[in-house]
């Protein structure tokens, strides 16, 4: 269940404070999302809603109209409520002309009685937050039933999983100008991964296909089916994962990502290689899961985007022709232009060079029954030899050499201009990549 206002106010260290409610005491069980200490008039722009503001009062306006127009921004942007600490600002009580326009705000308003530190209040608050969002997403998942399978999820695997879940999101530390990653830092701390000036690496693995592990081709550019991967393997994978980053002596956050992917967020002492461990995960994991790995993260705040780097890493990898068997894991940088046009598979300008170069072409297969893409592809993949490319695809030389003849009339270029072959080379990539 989420913290409310009247929890909050409950704690041990927010009673030191003397806590008095003066106005909106009717909305007490509003959820608390945050709280955020701050000494400003504009707060609005600052706050996404459902905060608790901390204040001394020093900042806010002399007059009674100015007070109601700071009152009226926190209801606007839906605050969970206003704290104010007598004795720097304000003695003996607040203004009537606060306290009246909150009351017509329906936003409580609190006197804090007695000195107390802002930064033991958020501490307590932030970390009950985290523990009940913690709670409440294990919850979620045993009721939905993700854990009810044939492999069960360790609790160790449970936390981490909702942690790393929460990094991802940017829970925490995203949109508020003064946020920081204490809280997430310290949730990782108690699970025994420092995270605070270390190298941060994440890891995605991602499953073999099974339709492709029987033998048959795999679809390109296609997710695996959220059911056609037993949700024990991931769970396995992330257990063997665990299992290679303790046999290495390398902290780390692992778990289960969703059906087909599990993650890892090792945590390397500045400017470590990384080659070691990641090998360590491929050995242990085996043949057939795709690894993708992210440049270093210097801080938490940088976390999410590695996790999206290591992902479409591993997605790409797995969703390839490419032999993957050749590295134990991947980078962006090993992808080369693939990874490059994967990146780029949603600008419309991408889309817009690949019609230009093979629209005429895809439109000729399509209206004549031909296969002169696939042609093209061969010829270019052969590096432009053509005796190479008839080879490959069973064809009389005559017969291919005709066909190229024929690609070039429809697309009016010359294949043996080296630009010309480039500019289509790519076009067909992002052709594929966008399939």
């Amino acid at each position: 269940m989420p913290l409310t206002l009247r929890q909050v106010l409950d704690l041990d260290v927010v009673r030191r404070g003397g806590p008095h409610v003066v106005a909106g005491a009717g909305r007490l069980d509003v959820p608390v999302r945050w709280v955020h200490a701050l000494e400003l008039t504009d707060v609005g722009r600052l706050l996404r809603g459902g905060e608790l503001v901390l204040s001394t009062g020093i900042a806010l306006p002399e007059s009674p109209s100015g007070l109601a127009d700071y009152v009226a921004s926190l209801a606007q942007v839906g605050v969970a409520g206003l704290a104010v600490e007598l004795g720097r600002r304000y003695t003996g009580a607040l203004p009537p002309a606060l306290v009246a326009a909150a009351a017509a705000r329906m936003v409580p308003l609190v006197e804090l009685r007695h000195e107390v530190a802002f930064i033991e209040i958020t501490e307590a608050v932030h970390a009950r937050i985290i523990d009940e969002l913690l709670l409440s997403r294990a919850a979620a998942t045993l009721a939905l039933g993700h854990l009810l399978t044939s492999q069960a999820e360790s609790l160790e695997r449970q936390a981490h999983r909702t942690l790393i879940s929460a990094l991802i999101e940017g829970f925490g530390f995203a949109g508020a100008a003064d946020a920081d990653d204490g809280e997430a830092a310290t949730r990782a701390r108690a699970m025994g991964v420092e995270v605070t000036g270390r190298d941060l690496v994440a890891v995605v693995v991602r499953l073999a296909d099974p339709v492709a592990a029987g033998g048959q081709a795999a679809v390109p550019r296609a997710a695996v089916p959220r059911a056609a991967v037993p949700r024990a393997a991931v769970l396995s994978a992330a257990e063997e994962m665990a299992g290679a980053c303790r046999a290495d002596g390398v902290p780390a956050l692992v778990g289960a990502l969703d059906d087909v992917r599990a993650g890892a967020l090792l945590s390397l002492p500045p400017g470590a290689d990384d080659d070691k461990p990641l090998r360590a995960l491929a050995a242990r994991l085996g043949p057939g899961p795709v690894i993708g790995a992210s440049r270093p993260a210097g801080s938490l705040r940088e976390v999410r985007d590695a996790f999206r780097e290591a992902r479409e890493v591993a997605d790409l990898t797995a969703g390839s022709a490419a032999d993957t068997a050749r590295r134990a894991y991947y980078r962006l940088p090993d992808l080369r232009l693939r990874g490059l046009l994967h990146l780029l598979r949603e600008d419309a300008r991408l889309s817009s060079f690949t019609e230009r170069e093979l629209g005429p072409l895809l439109s000729y297969d399509a209206e004549h029954g031909t296969t002169l893409v696939t042609d093209l592809a061969a010829f270019l993949e052969a590096g432009g030899n053509k005796a190479l490319a008839a080879s490959r695809a069973h064809l009389a030389r005559p017969t291919f050499y005709q066909r190229l003849r024929l690609i070039e009339r429809v697309l009016s270029v010359s294949l043996a201009d080296p630009e010309s072959r480039a500019s289509l080379h790519v076009a067909l990539l992002a052709h594929r990549e966008g399939r």
